[in-house]
This record gives structure tokens, sequence and C-alpha cells, in this order.
């Protein structure tokens, strides 16, 4: 069986998840999982193809995907757990089996209105129903929060490599091997992980291909090729923006048949980790000094990353900051693209080539306001809805609905609004708006980190991580933290 729920939630955004949302992205049920998963850069793509290419029979239950936001509402959870489970009790292979394995797709930082620790609660309820026998192999974001009902209700874990996330369809088809090794009777896996007290994210040092994050990783990889019994050793980011008792770094480690092995790899890269403390923190800009620097740098485009409201970390996409003191500083050339469904209705009432004056972003909260006025020319309406292209950067062939948009010229600055939040991970976001970045001085990306695959150069030349105010800013002390385990760094100095 293969299905999976994926929601990376921040906690200090109140704005809850609903099905609603996981409807704009995606929520399939039974063989609606295969038609629009196949053959993507996604886990579900990297299941199917890996299951199709061995000759396992796939049976898709239930698959649900939202961008990052606030908390999960339980009939969202429901929905998609009592498919999975339903399909657990009636389902039957073509040989009247009931499944032999599982492959879920997960992300591992959802919160929900019940459970801090939302993909252990899933992960759970699946073993309760199917005893200790089937064996479940999970993939997981890189920011994953693990826990320990993760790895005591799961046989296998496989976590991104890569940020920003271009390997997915290839953990998804790792994840598939693992099933076909342990359906063979080859691997009888188990997993152990560590956690660190330390809370690391975007926009700090934590790429995988720069240092410190790339030492760890790179030594998580000897270790898999040294010792055949190390199936995955997978160090995980975790997602600052949370407040759960779990919060914070860790590694899930996978061998084959070996628990003593597992924990002493998973410490070893934990301790890297935590010795790293010091070099992931970087200080960063402000938006009025972000702005001056990229209307000063050398080799632009420039992006510029709106990292307090980071899309991909659960705001709303609508805060004003950056164009605010683009248009203070008189720009001479930029774009930026705001969630702002209010103003994409007045410009579409208006018209291609009609000139609008319209008050936009800085709607949602008061931490991203106020408003900022722009007059310009309505140049170009869509629906908002695009497929990724695998030269634009993040999840291949999936398609992306931003709702009702448009895009206003106003002299050299072009302003996109769009009625839902779409991560700039993929370029066809500004593409599909007939939007060239590499024709502009500055580009404001509403990211940390993971938009950097889609503005590769010539899209952005250079790039600038601005800390700018809101639900992700990488200033921790302007959130209150309740129930994170304390002492935990760079919070307390340990």
């Amino acid at each position: 069986m293969i299905g999976g729920m994926m929601h990376e939630t921040n906690t200090f955004n109140p704005f809850p998840c609903g099905l609603e949302k996981f409807r704009l992205k995606a929520l399939f049920f039974g063989d609606e999982i295969l038609s629009a998963r196949r053959g993507t850069n996604t886990e579900i793509g990297g299941f199917i193809g890996s299951l199709e290419s061995n000759g396992i029979e796939i049976v898709p239950s239930a698959f649900a995907e939202a961008l990052p936001s606030g908390i999960v509402t339980a009939e969202a959870v429901d929905t998609v757990l009592n498919t999975l489970l339903e399909a657990l009790e009636t389902t039957k292979t073509s040989e009247g089996a009931q499944v032999d394995g599982i492959l879920l797709s997960l992300h591992g930082a959802m919160v929900t209105e019940n459970h801090d620790d939302g993909e252990g609660y899933i992960l759970e309820r699946i073993r309760e129903k199917t005893g200790p026998d089937i064996p479940i192999v999970i993939t997981l974001d890189f920011h994953a929060v693990l826990t320990p009902k993760m790895a005591e209700n799961s046989n296998a874990v496989t976590i991104y490599r890569t940020y920003p996330h271009i390997d997915n369809a290839e953990r998804g088809a790792e994840a598939g091997e693992i099933m076909h090794r342990i359906l063979e009777g080859k691997i009888n896996p188990v997993v152990r992980i560590s956690k660190q007290p330390l809370l690391i994210g975007p926009p700090h040092n934590v790429l995988p291909d720069d240092m410190p994050m790339k030492r760890i990783m790179d030594r998580a990889r000897t270790i898999e090729g040294e010792n055949d019994a190390v199936i995955s050793a997978c160090p995980a980011q975790g997602f600052t923006q949370q407040d759960v008792p779990h919060a914070g770094t860790g590694v899930a480690v996978t061998t084959d048949g070996d628990p003593v092995l597992a924990q002493q790899v998973a410490d070893e890269l934990g301790r890297m980790i935590y010795e790293s403390r010091h070099d992931f923190i970087a200080g960063l800009p402000g938006p009025e000094e972000a702005v001056r620097l990229a209307i000063a740098a050398d080799n632009p485009p420039v992006a510029v990353a709106d990292s307090g409201d980071n899309i991909g970390a659960g705001t709303p996409g609508d805060g004003t900051a950056l164009l605010r003191e683009i248009l203070r500083q008189n720009a001479p050339s930029a774009f930026v693209q705001l969630c702002d469904p209010g103003s994409a209705a007045a410009a579409s009432e208006a018209g291609i080539g009609s000139t609008v004056t319209l008050s936009v972003g800085g709607k949602s909260d008061p931490v991203y306001g106020p408003p900022v006025e722009i007059n310009g020319i309505v140049k170009t309406l869509s629906d908002g809805v695009y497929r990724n292209r695998e030269w634009g950067g993040c999840q291949a062939g999936v398609v992306e609905d931003m709702g009702l948009s448009a895009r206003i010229d106003c002299g050299g600055i072009t302003v996109v609004v769009t009625s839902n939040p779409v991560s700039p991970n993929n370029i066809m976001h500004a593409n599909s708006m007939g939007v060239y970045p590499e024709d502009y001085g500055i580009i404001v990306c509403k990211g940390g980190l993971a938009f950097r695959d889609a503005y590769k150069p010539p899209r952005a030349n250079t790039y600038i991580q601005c800390a700018s105010p809101g639900f992700s800013s990488p200033d921790l002390s302007s959130f209150t933290f309740h129930k994170i385990a304390r002492p935990i760094f760079p919070i307390d100095q340990i």
C-alpha cells in the first residue's frame, strides 16, 4: 500500500490548515494518486517507479499535501488516516492477500489539533492496525522533527539529502527498493534516532552542500558506503518555527537487524551536528539594508530572501517590508510577488491594459503590514494553474494553483498578486505570469533557501538573506516557546 500526508506546521502561524488547503495542492484517493504522481519528482512518484519496476502490485490509498501553514485540523488528519486504515481493513491484492508492506510519504514536522507529533500518531494508529509483521517504510523531509514514535512504528526511514529538495523521487525510489529487499527476505531493518538540543533552520548556514552541514552529510554517506549493515544514515535539520516537545535537530539511522549499530551511528552524527552549533548561526541584514545592498550589488539579478515571510515555512506570503523599501529607495528594477486575493480580483475586474491603483499585501496579520500602495498597468491575468518543469526547480511535474492572479507593471517594478500563496521553488510561478526574473535587478523571494534551485544563475547571480519580520523570522527571540525542552541552543547559551 502507498499513501501519506505531508505538512510542515508553523505553530506560530495562527491560521489553521484544513481540508481546503490540502485540496489546493494534493488530496488524492485510490487511483488518483497514480495518475497525479506517476513520473513526478515526488516521493510518491519514486514509490510508483520502484514498485512497478520490481513487479510489485500497488495498492494506492490516500495522499494529502498542503503548503506549510498553521496547525492541521483534526478533520483533515482523520480524513486521510481513516482512508489509510480502511484500505488496510478491506484491500485485497490480486492474489487475495492483504497488503504485504506499506510505503508512506510523510513530512515529519506536522502538528495537529490533538497531536504535537502528527506523523508519530499516524504511524502508531497504522501499526495498531497491522500488528508487528507488516513492514512500514517512510520518507521524510530534511526538516523533519524526529520523534521516538516515528522510529518505534516504522521499519526503515529515509530523509531528503538535498536542500533545495530535488531528490524527492530518488528518496521514494530508495524506500521502494528497501521494501523490495524486505519482502524478499534479504534484510530485517531496524530504526534508531538521536536528538540534539539545537534549533537551526533557514536562512542560516544549513545547506547540505555548504559547511558545516556538508561535513555531517559527507560522514553519513561514508558510513553507508563502508558498512553494508547501514541501510540509511539520515540527518534531519528539524523545523525552527515549531513549539513542540521534540523540537530540534535529529538523526535517523536504519540498519539491517542491528539496533546497537543504528544507535551508535545516530549518536555519532548527532554529536557532529551539535558540535557545529555555533557555525550554523549567521547575522543577517534587515529590509532597509538588504535592499540597499541589492541596489548596489555588482552582479545582478539579486535574489533577496524574505526570510520572515517564507511561504515554505508556513507564512501567508503577503509581507510588504521589502516592497516598501524597494519603493522608498527608488530601486530601478524589481520583481515582487504577494498573496493578495482582493487585489488580484480588483485587477481582474479592471482588465488587461487598465491602469490601477491598489493597496497590496499586508492584510493577513499586523506583522506583515501595512499594505503598500502601487499604481501600474495590468499586464497579465491568469487562473494561476501551472505545471512545474524539470528545468525550473523543485517538484517537477506537479501541478500548482496560485488561484486568480494578476501581473501589474509599475514602471521598472513588477508586482504579481496571487489568490493562493505559492512558494517560489519552481520558476514556473513567475514564468506562468510572463515574468522572467533574469530581466530584473532585484527579485524578492518569499522563501528561506529552497528557492535557489529555481533561481540559479542567470535567473539570479547574487543572494541576500534578509531578516524580515514574520512567522518565520530568523530572530527566535520574537517567538514565545512553551513546549520545547530546555535548555536548547541558540535560545539558551549551552
